[in-house]
Order: structure tokens, then C-alpha cells, then sequence
């Protein structure tokens, strides 16, 4: 009994020895979301404007994304364990490298709060041509996740390389994708102007929208005019809202194609069937923003605007979040369970039964004319 407990004490310390490395990455990727989620609760951030409502409740402009990467990351992370684990650095200089990098948003985010950081960033905002909300808002936040985005992607390339960047390439995507998102939805809101590339979408995505409000029986107006800040608006009895390139769904559509294309290089699927996949991936993804539209239109007339305004920055986003991972789990089921070799198959099952039914019915037919 003795010596199977030694021996059992032995091996979980084996494990923990072989594995701490990457314990401790996950540990110090989550601590300084905890800090920040902390902060955010109890209203003590020293940007006043973040405490009026708890961001990680918000995924438009707000952190619910940091809570996604760590969900992402621990997912990843389950997947290619044994992997993982087996390519941890060897080099002291690259481990303290990495904790270096690591650790950097969690001194951030006490440095902004606590050591007076937060005017050193209003100070670079306003030399830049930020002001009023954008400012004191938008500005920060951007650089709040571009912090935290860079520092987590330099610390897991110092900790596995190319090969963790391709480990974790879903949860880096999506974190990344949207600190670049921020910043250019920033500059737009400060000294930029609107980023007409991205504008583009908007005008076809709010007739798409309005063409659907008008087949379910709302009254409304919608207008657009030429010009460089330039949006489509649409007016309803409860009120009017501007469609934007963010509300247009762009963002949802640069997420969609990078998390799919890394999730294809990443599988043996048949360059056809990835382009198939792509395709009804991408055009789900542009009417799931149609309907996220529609649906706060819905909500604005039904409930009020304090209930869309909730929509807009909390549940709207989670339409994208939902179709992505219904996307991958439906192409993962697909070919996992080789239903369309399945279908296949029963197509040709159900043509030679519909074959012999004809034959023996032409040859019951004949007989009764023989």
C-alpha cells in the first residue's frame, strides 16, 4: 500500500515537472484578465468611462473577447496537450524571455490603474487628434488590447515557436483580429475619419436588413448619403441608428476567414470541400449579420432602446460567436461521421430501389398485356 502511494506521489510529480511550463503560461495569460475583470467589477479603473457598466458583459467595444481567447487557449491547449507539453524551451535566456513578455498586461494594466500610466496614454491620444470619447475611450481600450494581444503572441513564439503560433493559431487569430479591429474603429471615432474600404459593405448589408424588416411588417425609413462620413440610417417610430462597418459585420467577416483558413490548414479536408465549406461559411456569416441587425430593430420597436442598446454591445456579437463554432462543429461532424459519403450512398440505395420498382412494374405491365 505504502509503495503504491510512493509510486503514485512519484508519478503525478513527474507529470507536474514535465508540464509546469505550460501551466504556468496558461496561468500567467489569465492573471492579468482576472486583475482587469476585478478592476472592472468593483468600478476602480482609473479610465472613469470603464466604470459605468461592467465591459466584460460587452463584446462590441467591451473585453468578453479576452474571456473567449482563455476559453479558446484552454481548448487548444486540451487538444495538443501531449504535444505541448513535449516541446517546452530548454533555453533559460528564452524562458525568462518569455516570462518578460508574459507578464507585460499585467503590469499594464497596474501601471494604468495604480502608477499614472493613464495620463502618459491621454497625453499620446490627444497629441494624435483624439478627443471627447474617443479619447478617453476608444483610444484606450485599443491599446489596451493591442497590449495585451502582442505581448501574448511574442510570449507563446519565445515559448514553442512557429509550432505554438500554429498551436494556438485560433485563439492568437481572434485576439489579434480584434485589438487590429479597435484600433482602426478608433482612429475612425478620432482623427481618421471613416475607413471607406470597409465601408463599402454597409449601404447592401442595411438594404439586406431593411428589405427583411419590411417582409416581417415594421414601418421605417432608410436614407444614405455621399460623402466622406458617410452611413446608412435607418428610422423607425422608436428610434434611428447609423449602420457602421463594425454593425455591417465586417469584423465578423475578417474573423470568419481567418479562423476558417487556419482551421483548414490544420485538416486534411479536400481543397474542394474546403472551398465549398468556405463559401456557405462566408455567406451564413453575412446574413447572421443581416439578422443581427434585424434583430435589434426588432427589439428597439418591441422593448425600447434601452433593451437594443444591451443587444448592440452584449448579445448582438454572440450571433457571430454562435455561427462560427456551429460552423466548424458542422464541418467537423461532416467529415468526422462521413455524412456526405453516407448520403451518397443512400442517393444510390434509393436510385437502384426506384430502378427495380420501375423494371418490376414495366414487367407486371407486360405480362397483363401478354
Amino acid at each position: 500500500m505504502y509503495l503504491n502511494e510512493r509510486f503514485a506521489g512519484k508519478k503525478v510529480s513527474e507529470g507536474l515537472k514535465k508540464c509546469w511550463f505550460h501551466i504556468a503560461l496558461l496561468a500567467s495569460f489569465s492573471l492579468p484578465i482576472i486583475v482587469l475583470m476585478f478592476l472592472d467589477y468593483f468600478d476602480i479603473e482609473s479610465f472613469h468611462v470603464f466604470n459605468q457598466e461592467f465591459r466584460f458583459l460587452s463584446t462590441w467595444k467591451g473585453r468578453m473577447f479576452y474571456l473567449f481567447f482563455l476559453w479558446i487557449l484552454f481548448m487548444e491547449s486540451i487538444i495538443d496537450w501531449s504535444k505541448i507539453v513535449e516541446k517546452k524551451p530548454k533555453n533559460r535566456f528564452r524562458i525568462f524571455a518569455f516570462f518578460v513578455c508574459a507578464v507585460i498586461p499585467l503590469i499594464y494594466v497596474l501601471s494604468v490603474n495604480f502608477w499614472g500610466i493613464d495620463q502618459v496614454i491621454l497625453d499620446v491620444g490627444e497629441g494624435l487628434g483624439f478627443t471627447d470619447t474617443s479619447l478617453v475611450f476608444h483610444w484606450p481600450l485599443c491599446i489596451e488590447y493591442l497590449v495585451f494581444a502582442f505581448s501574448f503572441l511574442v510570449a507563446i513564439f519565445l515559448a514553442y515557436g512557429k509550432l505554438g503560433l500554429g498551436h494556438f493559431s485560433i485563439a492568437l487569430s481572434l485576439l489579434v483580429g480584434m485589438s487590429v479591429i479597435y484600433t482602426i474603429n478608433a482612429f475612425e471615432s478620432g482623427p481618421g475619419g471613416i475607413f471607406k474600404p470597409f465601408a463599402m459593405l454597409t449601404l447592401p448589408t442595411a438594404a439586406c436588413a431593411a428589405a427583411l424588416l419590411d417582409i416581417l411588417g415594421y414601418s421605417f425609413t432608410l436614407s444614405f448619403r455621399t460623402g466622406l462620413n458617410s452611413m446608412p440610417l435607418i428610422i423607425t417610430s422608436s428610434g434611428a441608428a447609423y449602420i457602421g462597418w463594425p454593425c455591417a459585420g465586417v469584423h465578423s467577416l475578417f474573423l470568419f476567414i481567418v479562423i476558417i483558413l487556419l482551421f483548414f490548414k490544420r485538416s486534411s479536408i479536400s481543397t474542394f470541400r474546403k472551398f465549398i465549406y468556405f463559401v456557405v461559411g462566408t455567406i451564413g456569416t453575412y446574413l447572421v449579420n443581416v439578422l443581427r441587425i434585424v434583430s435589434y430593430f426588432v427589439i428597439l420597436e418591441n422593448d425600447g432602446a434601452s433593451a437594443a442598446r444591451f443587444f448592440h454591445n452584449s448579445l448582438g456579437e454572440l450571433y457571430f460567436v454562435s455561427w462560427m463554432f456551429s460552423c466548424i462543429l458542422i464541418i467537423v461532424s461532416i467529415e468526422r461521421f462521413m455524412l456526405v459519403e453516407k448520403a451518397r450512398h443512400s442517393v444510390q440505395k434509393l436510385r437502384c430501389f426506384l430502378g427495380n420498382g420501375k423494371d418490376r412494374i414495366l414487367n407486371v405491365i407486360r405480362r397483363s398485356k401478354n
